[in-house]
C-alpha cells in the first residue's frame, strides 16, 4: 500500500479499532456518527476507485481544466493540510447504506480498491499527467489523490476522536443543571 494510504489505513485503526459498535452508530444530533463517518469516506474511496478504473479502461484522463481558485484551494487542503467547514458533494453524502458493524470491513476494502486503482493509473498514465477532476480541487496527479485521501481521512478521523470524547447525551443535559 501506498505510504500516505497507509498512513490513512492506520488512523483509521487508531481512530476506530477499539470503538465498541455501539459507540460507532451513536447518533449526535446535527452531526455524523462515527458510521456516517466511516461511510463518507468508503463512498469517497469507492467513487475514486471507480472513475479511475473507467479512465484506466478507457485510456483517456478526465481531469479538464483547472482554475486558479480550484489549485489554490488543493494547496491549501491537500499540501497544508486545513480543512475548511464544506458541504460534502452529493455522492458522498452518506445514506445508511453500510451497517455500522460492517463500516470498518467496508473502509479497509474500499481503501484498498483506491489504492490499487491509484496504482494502475501510475502505470498507465504516470505520476505527472493530472487524471480526474475533484469537485473543488480539479484535476488532480496520482500523488496528489493520494495525498487527499490521507488528508481527508485525517480529517474525519479528528471528528472521530470528538465525537468519541464527548459525553453522553445524558451526562451533557445533567451538566447544564
Amino acid at each position: 500500500m501506498d505510504s500516505y494510504l497507509e498512513k490513512a489505513r492506520a488512523a483509521i485503526e487508531d481512530a476506530t479499532g477499539q470503538l465498541p459498535v455501539e459507540r460507532i452508530a451513536r447518533q449526535i444530533p446535527g452531526k455524523w456518527s462515527v458510521a456516517q463517518i466511516l461511510e463518507h469516506l468508503t463512498l469517497t474511496f469507492n467513487l475514486n476507485a471507480s472513475a479511475l478504473e473507467r479512465a484506466i479502461a478507457s485510456g483517456e484522463t478526465k481531469a479538464g481544466r483547472t482554475g486558479l481558485v480550484n489549485t489554490a484551494s488543493r494547496v491549501v487542503v491537500v499540501d497544508l493540510g486545513y480543512f475548511p467547514r464544506a458541504r460534502a458533494p452529493e455522492a458522498v453524502v452518506p445514506r445508511g447504506s453500510i451497517a455500522p458493524e460492517h463500516s470498518r470491513e467496508a473502509i479497509a476494502e474500499a481503501l484498498a480498491a483506491v489504492d490499487s486503482a491509484l496504482a494502475r493509473a501510475a502505470e498507465r498514465f504516470g505520476l505527472a499527467t493530472p487524471l480526474l477532476k475533484h469537485a473543488f480541487f480539479g484535476g488532480m496527479t496520482v500523488p496528489q489523490w493520494r495525498k487527499f485521501h490521507f488528508r481527508h481521512t485525517v480529517h474525519h478521523m479528528r471528528q472521530v476522536g470528538e465525537r468519541v470524547a464527548l459525553p453522553s447525551l445524558r451526562t451533557r443535559s445533567m451538566l447544564r443543571r
